[in-house]
């Protein structure tokens, strides 16, 4: 997606969704930050201005303010990411198709895919009488052996886009999220999993219902700033479900470089272990002691693989173990075979001992060179 079009959409995400007046980013840093050890993605960090362009939009689904993609409206969002286009455009995808019904609202799980890396689900909601609802705090992804797969990003539309020439009628949205697949172990042919969701009501603030000013209204007040505290137990009509959708997906085995590279700059050693490379996503492992302080530190890196020289791939992160980061780079690459580059260009740290937090930068670069098999 072109760095232009992804502000576009960025723009109509905040046009349709969120009031002028609200400053929800002061209170999404406070109550995402004192959080990063409560799961392993719960640092996605971005490493470019797109990078945060494509954050924002991963923000917006968790808080239930989504206006992204849909020929049909799950396929199109396949289209809107590099890795999910590519493993469409191949037919990898499993085609599902599989509906319920609780309440009066309606659940389906239309498609699948899995590799190495990530296990990617695509499902529509369909709610009566204009209903919004959401599953983004209800939902669960096991094997039949009780693996639990976690939730890495995703992103959803409902309503009308106009850059996406999409206009959905109210009450129906549609939904791509993935899942880390690292927990899966050797290759299976397929894997066997249950998606279980239960869909809470969407209700939008108080402040997001407020009409827009006149021209005669009194002076606007300042910003209001939200302060995210621990929602109550939704009423119980609030919440359908659950919705439980048992299936099989073909699964794809990564092509692994078994790296075991060190390299010491800025004081600091830096440790790529292996990367795994699928047709949907390059994944990189790396590893690092913390350079000190109450800092939480996280690894801005760029790829480049063979075939295009001039190309550099910038990605996400997230950690799956003490000083352990996965870095995941969402690029058709599978069939790039010979030397890569993996360049850490910064460590960057949050000194949460800091009221308001501060960033610290430690500046490298580290640079890794390996073969892909």
């Amino acid at each position: 997606m072109k760095e232009q079009q992804t502000v576009q959409i960025l723009q109509e995400i905040a046009e349709q969704e969120i009031p002028a007046s609200l400053d929800l980013w002061p209170a999404i840093r406070a109550r995402v930050q004192p959080q990063r050890r409560s799961s392993r993605w719960t640092q996605l960090m971005p490493a470019t201005r797109l990078g945060w362009a494509f954050m924002a939009l991963v923000l917006c689904l968790a808080f239930g303010a989504v206006a992204y993609a849909v020929v049909p409206v799950v396929s199109r969002l396949f289209q809107q990411e590099a890795g999910l286009r590519h493993v469409e455009q191949a037919n990898l995808v499993q085609e599902l198709n599989l509906s319920q019904t609780v309440d009066g609202v309606t659940v389906t799980l239309e498609r699948a895919y899995a590799d190495a890396n990530r296990i990617v689900v695509g499902f529509t909601i369909k709610a009566p009488n204009g209903q919004r609802y959401d599953a983004y705090h209800h939902l669960t992804l096991t094997d039949m052996a009780g693996t639990v797969f976690s939730a890495t990003i995703g992103f959803g539309v409902t309503g009308q886009s106009d850059i996406l020439q999409v206009s959905l009628p109210p009450g129906e949205g549609a939904y791509v999220l993935a899942f880390d697949a690292a927990p899966v172990q050797s290759a299976p042919a397929e894997l066997d999993l249950r998606l279980v969701m239960e869909l809470e009501k969407f209700v939008l603030p108080p402040a997001a219902l407020e009409p827009p000013p006149t021209p005669d209204s009194p002076p606007a007040e300042p910003p209001m700033v939200v302060v995210l505290e621990p929602l109550p137990t939704p009423e119980e009509e609030a919440i359908v479900g659950p919705f439980t959708f048992d299936f099989s997906v073909p699964f794809i085995p990564g092509r692994v470089a078994e790296v075991n590279q060190t390299v010491e700059d800025a004081g600091v050693a830096v440790c790529l272990e292996r990367v795994v490379v699928t047709p949907s996503e390059t994944r990189a492992y790396l590893r690092f002691d913390s350079p000190g302080g109450e800092a939480e530190w996280i690894p801005i890196a760029m790829l480049q693989a063979p075939g295009e020289e001039d190309e550099i791939y910038t990605g996400y992160v997230g950690s799956y173990g003490p000083a352990s980061y996965q870095y995941g780079f969402l690029a058709p690459l599978y069939e790039r075979r010979g030397e890569w580059t993996l360049t850490v260009t910064e460590l960057v740290g949050t000194d949460l001992a800091q009221q308001p937090s501060e960033d610290i930068r430690l500046a490298g670069p580290w640079v890794f060179r390996f073969r892909v098999p």
